[in-house]
């Protein structure tokens, strides 16, 4: 009975996280680049990733650091849209955000690497 409830508990801890996935709402690039200014572009790379190229007035918070950075994220006082290279860390960094209560979250459609297969344009920084 014990080995049951054990498996059970890890199975539904599985769909917990399985169904976390795909918890926030997607929005396009083009849907972003549309609305640019209603939204705060939270890039969730590492410093040296954002370096490379990023999004044109994107935040850089690697998503080891949204927890610490909490309180600056919540006086933007603007919806978040989250993203990182291919959407693994932006996950890390949106349950961050989820566990303190940010309701106006969205997650960025391909992350980067759906921006740069739309050929979009990314800032480097010099």
């Amino acid at each position: 009975m014990k080995v049951l409830l054990s498996l059970f508990t890890l199975l539904l801890s599985f769909n917990l996280w399985a169904s976390y996935e795909g918890k926030l709402e997607v929005i396009t690039a083009k849907e972003l680049l549309d609305n640019r200014d209603n939204y705060i572009v939270l890039d969730t790379r590492s410093a040296g990733e954002f370096a490379e190229g990023h999004i044109s007035g994107a935040i850089n918070i690697p998503h080891t650091k949204v927890k610490e950075n909490i309180e600056f994220l919540r006086k933007l006082n603007k919806p978040i849209v989250i993203h990182c290279r291919s959407g693994r860390r932006a996950l890390v960094a949106e349950e961050a955000l989820l566990d303190a209560n940010f309701k106006a979250l969205k997650h960025l459609e391909g992350d980067i690497l759906g921006w740069e297969q739309q050929d979009l344009p990314l800032v480097q920084k010099n």
